[in-house]
């Protein structure tokens, strides 16, 4: 797996339905990468809302899956 960083802009946030197990999940669509949500049960995303990263400039760390999604591993603004 190969882990990706770069700068870029939210352009928008999308709250998805829970996880299974209850925990909150989103995709962001950014500037320069597209979409990307974060991984499932990941306990870091209770940390944020919605308008948290809306229309910012941040720094984000995601990986590619071999299926081809497009998974969040670390945003913080920039």
């Amino acid at each position: 797996m190969t882990q990706l960083e770069v700068k870029t802009k939210v352009i928008n946030v999308k709250r998805l339905k829970n996880t299974l197990y209850g925990n909150p999940r989103f995709e962001f669509n950014f500037n320069d990468v597209g979409i990307v949500k974060t991984p499932a049960n990941a306990g870091w995303v209770y940390g944020f809302s919605t308008d948290t990263f809306l229309n910012k400039n941040v720094l984000i760390q995601y990986h590619i899956t071999p299926t081809k999604r497009y998974i969040l591993d670390s945003i913080k603004t920039a």
